[in-house]
């Protein structure tokens, strides 16, 4: 066993894989040691199949000895978030209703990564149903932060994020639709990226409900999560693919990234609104990043797009958020949800009501009439957002205004509260950074950029236009090596 495979990033060891110096049996035992000696403290993965991944590892390592590849993963093993349906393990997605679900088939994305080699070992820990942005739920309990165990590591992609950190794993599969790959990428200090839409099926995930066929909203996607930018183009490589209701007719070729160096890029560095002002310790940092890239030879320049606000996109976000998450729930839930909302939106200016929650509750209730005629409104949005990579190549963003924060776990999120500088700001506040790269469909890598004077890390969301994920990844790549990259936690 060697402590150097722990860090070593998916592609390095795949290369050590290919040309014999690791087996793919003795690194499973690697990290299923790892796991079994970290693993306790962050509860980071919650379920695991070590005998059927031993087999798939003697196999990997027997096809190899005949010079047959598998693919591009060929013997490399990993874990996924349990929201995705593996064979041989439950999919609990945190919901006590899933304890027990064993599904029969893999979820899509899980089959591409199996398909090119990729051998799951284990399962990583979720929110109730993936719905919050901490990682918690009564099945398996609480995810703790391996930069310090008194912190969250976000969600809904925790689990992932903290055991990537942890050296637990060496790539994950997470998903997002409001932040969950991003905001645990952040807190963590690791790779992910949220594609754009449509181009990684999410069939096979919970939620929707297990045997769900059709492709949920736009706003949802699954994604890699890794320690590399490099890991993130490979897995991107393997995942992305037609869904089946439509491979038949359609091919995605995604363009490549023609720029070589950093300053081939020109970038605009959204990190100031009114609406949600970011901590002072992850404003210093950004700038400090902001004069690193100019010193690279980037062109950046500070400010916000073009005619946009957060206050123009996230009252559109909130809401659809809110149709989003009333699918699940029963009738008389969201119309009791839904008159709350309106009178919450009464007496806002009298109690303490999150900005923009009323919408949220509202939209819990929306009717597919209403969601048509407000995702058109959308469409007009993303239309004009889309002028301002006319100009730029790339939007660095925040992803939240703040860095990992104590576990919040009280059950109403209108009442949750967490610390961002000198002040409490409402939980809600999470969701803002997350909502124009959502709501408009982009594709974003979130990528650590440094650690912050609290010795927490941070990352930047690096925003392209649609389809122009390589871009972003590309960017991400370029700044690692230049400086930033993943750093592991103390201890670790």
């Amino acid at each position: 066993m060697s402590a150097d495979w722990t860090y070593m990033t998916a592609t390095q060891l795949l290369r050590q894989l290919k040309t014999g110096e690791i087996s793919s049996r003795a690194l499973l035992e690697h990290y299923i040691a790892r796991l079994e000696e970290k693993n306790k403290a962050i509860n980071a993965v919650v379920e695991m199949d070590y005998a059927a991944a031993r087999q798939l590892a003697d196999e990997a390592d027997a096809k190899a000895a005949e010079g047959i590849s598998l693919g591009l993963l060929h013997g490399l093993p990993m874990t996924v978030k349990d929201t995705y349906e593996v064979p041989g393990m439950t999919c609990v997605a945190g919901a006590p209703e899933y304890r027990y679900h064993r599904p029969r088939q893999s979820a899509v994305a899980v089959q591409r990564l199996q398909d090119a080699g990729a051998i799951i070992f284990g399962k990583t820990n979720v929110p109730y149903l993936a719905s919050d942005l901490q990682s918690f739920n009564k099945v398996y309990g609480t995810t703790n932060n391996p930069w310090n165990t008194g912190l969250t590591p976000g969600g809904s992609s925790g689990g992932s994020a903290a055991a990537l950190a942890a050296g637990i794993t060496p790539a994950e599969l997470g998903s997002d639709l409001a932040g969950s790959i991003r905001t645990p990428c952040h807190y963590c200090g690791v790779y992910g990226h949220k594609p754009t839409p449509g181009i990684i099926s999410l069939r096979g995930h919970i939620p929707g409900p297990p045997g769900t066929l059709r492709e949920p909203t736009s706003m949802a996607v699954a994604g890699p999560m890794a320690r590399s930018a490099q890991d993130l183009q490979l897995l991107m490589d393997v995942l992305v693919a037609p869904p089946p209701l439509l491979a038949a007719g359609w091919k995605i070729d995604l363009p490549n990234c023609s720029k070589h160096s950093l300053a081939d890029f020109k970038v605009l560095l959204w990190i100031d609104d009114d609406l949600c002002p970011i901590d002072p310790q992850l404003q210093y940092l950004y700038l400090e990043v902001a004069d690193k890239l100019k010193t690279a030879g980037a062109t950046v320049e500070r400010g916000q797009p073009a005619g946009f606000c957060l206050e123009d996109i996230y009252p559109y976000y909130i809401s659809q958020l809110g149709a989003v998450a009333g699918v699940a729930q029963p009738a008389v839930v969201r119309r009791g949800m839904a008159l709350l909302g309106w009178f919450a939106r009464l007496l806002e200016n009298v109690i303490q009501v999150p900005k923009h929650f009323s919408r949220f509750l509202k939209g819990l209730d929306m009717s597919f009439a209403d969601y048509q005629r407000r995702d058109e409104r959308v469409q007009h949005i993303r239309q004009k957002f889309l002028t301002v990579f006319d100009e730029y190549d790339l939007v660095l963003m925040p992803p939240t205004p703040t860095t990992a924060h104590p576990h919040e776990q009280l059950a109403n999120l209108a009442k949750r509260k967490i610390p961002i500088g000198h002040e409490q700001r409402s939980y809600m506040d999470l969701f803002m950074w997350v909502a124009p790269v959502s709501l408009l469909g982009l594709p974003a890598t979130s990528a650590p950029v440094g650690m912050t004077a609290s010795n927490l890390p941070a990352n930047l969301q690096i925003v392209a236009a649609p389809f122009q994920d390589k871009m972003a990844l590309r960017f991400a790549d370029l700044m690692a090596g230049s400086f930033g990259g993943f750093q592991p936690p103390p201890g670790y």
